[in-house]
């Protein structure tokens, strides 16, 4: 079987984009959950909600794009080796 480089895959500027934008989100998300808890803070409980589904969406299309780029890899793999 086959394998990908997740190296490679990793470097795609799209890729990149996402994580750089994906991971700070979520830990806003996080902190904003735990600062409205311990606060006592109802309008972190509302940011928390809008950051963690930008973060979900950000963590969402990252798979799939990850999927796509895997199995476009693993095509041209295979026309590689015909």
């Amino acid at each position: 079987m086959s394998s990908i480089d997740k190296k490679k895959l990793r470097s795609d500027i799209w890729m990149q984009r996402l994580m750089k934008t994906g991971i700070p989100v979520a830990i806003v998300s996080v902190l904003s959950l735990w600062l409205g808890w311990w606060l006592q803070e109802p309008a972190l409980g509302q940011v928390f909600i809008v950051t963690a589904g930008i973060a979900l969406v950000i963590g969402l299309i990252y798979n799939v794009r990850f999927v796509i780029l895997s199995v476009r890899q693993l095509k041209d793999k295979e026309n590689d080796s015909k």
